[in-house]
């Protein structure tokens, strides 16, 4: 079809961000990190679903089970299907979807590694602009001098460039994103059934492999779901010994980076197995008085965990009307 300037134009979805300036904030890569679950089953949803999928096995008739027990039975019936005391199916029918804010690209990849179970929706760098995307930090950067005004400099004149770019309208945004660092801030939204999810948690607990923002982010999920399905506390011990770092430490066979924390010093090691010869709560920067401050947000973490447990215990009783098993 023929131009025809005389049309109104279309509206795009996003703003146009042509000759501004960027900005950047930096922060550090844990405080940074959000997570809303944002729809969920409820516990009645969750009776009607579960209970026939347990008791499909032995019975003519599941939903006359169901309907036949009392208040108590149900939950406790739920409670078990979701601790492993029943066949794992019925908790593929679990669907949740979160909305995970202030990661990098980095933390990204780890989220794509997981497929089975997973949807995701991406923000994109295609499709708007990242002018002024705050960049995420981890701790040892920001507690060492030299290296952090390094960093500040580098991910500004990487954004400055690539607004240049965008702005001489010779190189499109498609291009010039290349240029931006993986340590810039975006969202996804994730949905999944609670037993995918649950084996990512297990895995992305581990302090020994997974990076700092693994562990904060399986603890925010974990945090996240007991809010609001309080049939999944006691699904998780947070501080499991990490059995594959365990297993494979001494084999030749691993990429052994640190040395084993108090949740997973129990077996026999030699300092000069691992690439550095400390733990990783002792690798902070290069300032004489660097703190760690991942021990600092898992102290946290780990009491809004046992807090929510204790509110979904008394949830529980309360619509079972007596005293569940937990």
């Amino acid at each position: 079809m023929p131009k025809n300037n005389e049309l109104t134009p279309a509206t795009l979805p996003m703003p146009l961000r042509f000759n501004e300036k960027p900005t950047t904030e930096f922060i550090n890569n844990l405080d940074a990190m959000e997570v809303t679950l944002l729809n969920y089953p409820t516990v009645d949803q969750l009776i009607e679903e579960i209970i026939p999928f347990t008791n499909a096995t032995w019975n003519d008739d599941p939903i006359a089970v169901r309907d036949s027990m009392s208040m108590k039975e149900k939950i406790q019936n739920v409670y078990d299907a979701f601790h492993f005391k029943y066949l794992p199916q019925s908790l593929e029918t679990v669907n949740l979807t979160f909305l995970i804010k202030g990661i990098d690209l980095q933390t990204v990849t780890h989220l794509l590694r997981n497929r089975v179970g997973f949807t995701f929706s991406a923000e994109c760098s295609g499709d708007k602009w990242w002018t002024h995307k705050r960049s995420l930090v981890p701790n040892s950067v920001q507690q060492s001098d030299e290296f952090y005004k390094r960093w500040q400099e580098i991910t500004i004149a990487a954004k400055q460039l690539y607004c240049d770019m965008i702005d001489s309208k010779q190189i499109s945004i498609m291009d010039a994103r290349h240029i931006l660092p993986r340590n810039l801030e975006t969202y996804y939204l994730m949905h999944v059934n609670f037993l995918s999810l649950l084996n990512f948690l297990k895995q992305r607990i581990d302090k020994q492999i997974q990076p700092e923002e693994d562990n904060v982010l399986a603890y925010k999920l974990l945090l996240a779901t007991i809010e609001k399905v309080p049939f999944a506390i006691n699904v998780v011990n947070i501080h499991a010994p990490a059995m594959h770092y365990v297993t494979m430490a001494r084999t030749g066979k691993a990429t052994n980076l640190y040395f084993p924390d108090k949740d997973s010093d129990i077996f026999a090691w030699n300092e000069n197995d691992f690439i550095y010869q400390a733990r990783r709560d002792e690798l902070n920067g290069t300032n004489e008085n660097a703190t760690n401050h991942f021990n600092e947000v898992l102290k946290d973490l780990e009491d809004k965990l046992n807090e929510a447990k204790q509110k979904a215990i008394i949830k529980l009783n309360t619509i079972a009307g007596e005293e569940i098993c937990f």
